[in-house]
């Protein structure tokens, strides 16, 4: 018997690994009922199989249960289990010698068309067990493969197992909502039909007492009529109460109308020269940009100068008795002229490499490290300077929360430095479009401002989550909002 077992299990999992190649080992010499051992009765095995499934505490344990364990009492060489799925069709849910399905075997989808074809009694052989009256779909049918199976299909050519007895799973009163295919290589007797009668009450007794466990109480299975009604009245008085559409997004104190510190020429910056969040005053040096070379220039610019003077004041005193003096005079005037306009020229632009302060303000920026030894265009932002009074609330509304983000709607914000102390803003600009921050999510840029100015807080940078109030909308559109827009998007209508 054991070497038997061993045999039958090795059969199915090669056969689904392998797909059309391999097949299962038919169970030739496998022992009748009647042969069994005394000591090892069937009666005993009953009693053992059924004490054992009691003990599955899932539906998949139970199928595994029940593809592997009765081949001690039913000599077959595979096992099927299968759960009835939509439209009538039939999947296979375990197989005899397998932890798992492999949904894509050939082998797998044969089976599965051919239980689905038996159970719409569509045959296509003179062996389909089709009455003229409909059979009970709770009944044990033992069947040739070759009835119900697709005559086109490689499978059906190549198989070995071609007695096959069908053991749906069906409850006192109910439809097979599972069944049990057993294939071997003999015909099936009737005393094989009537064992797996009973072992298919028994483990559909067990699949129905796993159903039960997620079953409501039977109390709200009688009243589920009128719970429907409640909900319903519930849904409908939802549609008659308003309440204001709103959103959250996190929002950031920012400057309102800040001065941008800039670099005026390309050069290095060789150091900053106040802290962040520092406070100055208008006209107090920020950055000192790398002017060796300017320095250098003005100097020169200032040599050529005292020399086109000394030039000019030579000719000067030459002009009185020298006519050929007086020609030159001209020309050295001129030369003195330009050597002023490129000393000036040299004295500006050495004092664009220093940046002063156009206001009083805070001085923002990031961290002063950052900046040092840093080459920087004509227009680069190096900071700001912003008036600590004068701020803002900057919000970032993801796309899909971007509900009536018009100017002047209402905003509640609440920093997570004071979040008992809400502070009331309107809305005075929307960005057009979207834009993607560092996580990737696209967020519109809206602005914010408080209508109290005195009412602002004290600190530029601090943050919180604010919420966008929009215009009344029904209770049950407010809950419905997202499921309707991912259906929408879902389904594309």
């Amino acid at each position: 018997m054991a070497l038997h077992v061993a045999s039958s299990r090795s059969g199915p999992a090669e056969s689904v690994a392998g797909g059309e190649a391999a097949r299962p080992r038919p169970a030739a010499n496998a022992p009748s009922v009647s042969q069994a051992d005394p000591q090892n009765s069937t009666g005993a095995q009953l009693i053992r199989l059924e004490g054992e499934l009691r003990r599955c505490a899932s539906r998949d344990a139970l199928w595994q249960h029940l593809a592997n364990e009765p081949i001690a009492l039913l000599p077959f060489g595979q096992a099927l289990v299968f759960e009835g799925a939509p439209g009538g069709r039939w999947r296979v849910a375990a197989i005899s010698g397998l932890a798992s399905v492999n949904r894509d075997a050939p082998l797998v989808r044969w089976y599965e068309n051919m239980v689905s074809a038996l159970c719409r009694q569509k045959g296509n052989a003179a062996g389909a067990p089709v009455a003229s009256d409909t059979p009970d779909p709770r009944a044990v049918r033992a069947f040739d493969v070759h009835a119900y199976a697709d005559p086109s299909d490689p499978c059906s050519a190549d198989a070995v197992l071609t007695s096959l007895l069908w053991v749906p799973l069906a409850d006192v009163g109910q439809a097979p909502r599972a069944g049990w295919l057993l294939a071997r290589d003999q015909p099936w007797e009737d005393a094989h039909q009537r064992l797996a009668t009973r072992l298919g009450g028994a483990y559909a007794h067990g699949l129905s007492a796993i159903a039960g466990r997620a079953r409501p109480p039977t109390g709200l299975r009688r009243h589920r009529p009128k719970l429907y009604v409640v909900l319903a009245a519930v849904a409908a008085a939802l549609a008659f109460v308003h309440v204001p559409l709103t959103t959250l997004a996190p929002v950031e104190v920012t400057p309102q109308d800040p001065f941008v510190v800039t670099a005026a020429l390309p050069a290095v910056v060789e150091r900053i020269l106040v802290a962040p969040g520092a406070t100055v005053a208008a006209g107090t040096p920020l950055v000192q940009l790398v002017d060796t070379q300017l320095r250098s220039d003005y100097e020169v610019a200032i040599q050529k100068v005292e020399v086109a003077r000394a030039k000019v004041l030579r000719l000067q005193q030459a002009a009185v008795s020298d006519s050929t003096a007086k020609r030159e005079l001209a020309v050295a005037m001129s030369e003195e002229s330009v050597a002023t306009a490129e000393r000036d020229y040299a004295r500006a632009m050495l004092a664009k490499a220093l940046l002063r302060a156009p206001q009083d303000g805070v001085a923002l920026y990031g961290d002063p490290r950052d900046w040092l030894g840093r080459p920087v265009a004509v227009g680069e932002a190096i900071m700001r300077v912003a008036d600590p009074n004068r701020v803002q609330y900057q919000l970032k509304v993801p796309v899909a929360d971007s509900v009536n983000l018009q100017e002047g709607a209402s905003v509640r914000v609440f920093l997570d430095a004071a979040p008992l102390d809400p502070l009331d803003a309107k809305i005075v600009r929307v960005a057009y479009r979207a834009e993607s921050d560092a996580a990737g999510v696209a967020s519109y840029t809206v602005l914010a401002r408080v209508d109290d100015p005195t009412a602002a807080p004290e600190r530029l940078g601090l943050r919180g989550t604010a919420r966008v109030y929009g215009e009344p909308v029904s209770l049950f559109y407010y809950l419905m909002r997202r499921p309707i827009t991912a259906l929408r998007q879902w389904t594309g209508v």
